[in-house]
């Protein structure tokens, strides 16, 4: 089976710190409109490592509840859709610095100095007036979490990939919160050409 639809935005994705991304592609000689059922594929053991059994629950039923709100009906075996679901986290560090007294002054304001380190390179920046000749200055370190998750839809008789969903940010340290990841899924299946069914 041929995997990926958008590897480079994946690595991008790796890379980024920034707030959450959601974007999608999906295979445009498709009509999707012809599949009715979807099933789950057996979740990837990787995954395992990487989220606590709860929050995978949470991800599994969200995406189980975005098919159904587009009229697709769950279907445990041979069912004309199946998800894959593939997920990443990567730590990353950033570093932040300030500067609350400056010795041998010229000028007027005030010295600031960022820096963020980490997989997408590296930056500074410096606010103010004037140049001091010394800037004694306090480094704080941030380490945080980036997490990637890859959602797939395959069509189970041609064993081709038809849409491919990715959402990229920081995650917390400790257990997703259920609404956070139904909101985080929401918005990752607006990329998918099939709106949700309105209710009669």
């Amino acid at each position: 089976m041929k995997k990926l639809i958008l590897p480079f935005l994946i690595i991008l994705f790796l890379t980024s710190c920034n707030p959450w991304k959601y974007i999608g592609e999906y295979d445009h000689e498709v009509d999707f409109s012809t599949y009715k059922t979807f099933g789950l594929l057996n979740w990837d053991k990787f995954n395992d490592s990487q989220v606590p059994p709860q929050t995978k629950e949470y991800i599994l039923l969200s995406i189980k509840g975005e098919m159904e709100k587009r009229g697709y009906i769950y279907q445990k075996d041979n069912a004309d859709l199946q998800v894959s679901v593939y997920i990443i986290i990567n730590e990353e560090t950033s570093y932040s610095a300030y500067s609350d007294k400056v010795a041998g002054y010229s000028g007027y304001g005030s010295v600031g100095v960022g820096v963020s380190v980490g997989s997408g390179g590296a930056g500074v920046g410096v606010v103010g007036y004037g140049m001091p000749t010394m800037y004694p200055y306090t480094a704080v370190k941030h380490d945080y979490n980036v997490g990637t998750v890859v959602v797939d839809l395959w069509d189970h008789s041609k064993k081709k990939q038809v849409w491919q969903g990715v959402a990229s940010g920081r995650v917390a340290h400790d257990e997703a919160k259920e609404g956070r990841v139904n909101s985080s899924m929401s918005r990752l299946f607006q990329t998918l050409p099939v709106k949700p069914v309105k209710k009669k």
